[in-house]
């Protein structure tokens, strides 16, 4: 690893972020923004909170998708029994315990390009097998998996569907408390 990205990795780490940031680090750079607000929040929360065992949903973590590419997704998905031990000492998960990764779209043109076409490229490449891109700007969840080296569109639906899951999880989730951005169905003024 070179030692400049070494540098950028150890200053993401130890950063001291104010209150209502987030960084990520994409490509090389630190991408600082504001925390995203409630209706962002939801998807990443009803996971976090309904996925059934022997699975675990965890919000807002870093997967080691490259050395100069650690998004912080707004959830992952992971076998129980694959969780890091308390002392493991890197900070990003490994994308291979990762079984599906969550992202909630912002309503930015460059976050909206970064969560449908960057992130999932990346992912892609990392090999992890399901993405899962909520999109509150019209209400919709897309289910993308794995196919060689690109992932394929196998399930789409509205918000207050249920979303299935593949195998191995093979769960749905519930939308129904979901919330498009300002209320309508259109982009409004929450950001992240």
């Amino acid at each position: 690893m070179d030692s400049n990205i070494h540098a950028l990795i150890k200053m993401w780490h130890e950063q001291d972020i104010p209150g209502g940031l987030r960084a990520e680090l994409l490509d090389g750079e630190l991408v600082v923004q504001a925390n995203p607000g409630i209706v962002h929040d939801l998807p990443a929360r009803s996971l976090v909170r309904h996925t059934p065992e022997p699975f675990e949903a965890w919000s807002e973590r870093g997967i080691l998708v490259a050395d100069d590419y650690r998004p912080r997704a707004d959830a992952v998905i992971i076998r129980a029994e694959d969780r890091p031990a308390p002392d493991f000492a890197e900070a990003d998960l490994p994308p291979q315990i990762v079984l599906a990764v969550v992202e909630t779209v912002s309503t930015t043109r460059t976050a909206i390009k970064r969560d449908w076409e960057d992130k999932r490229e990346r992912y892609a490449e990392a090999g992890i097998p399901v993405y899962l891109i909520v999109d509150p700007n019209d209400a919709t969840w897309h289910v993308l998996q794995l196919d060689g080296r690109h992932y394929v569109e196998t399930a789409k639906g509205i918000f207050g569907q249920e979303i299935p899951l593949p195998e191995p999880m093979g769960f749905t989730v519930r939308t129904a408390g979901w919330h498009p951005y300002g209320g309508t169905g259109g982009t409004g003024a929450t950001s992240a």
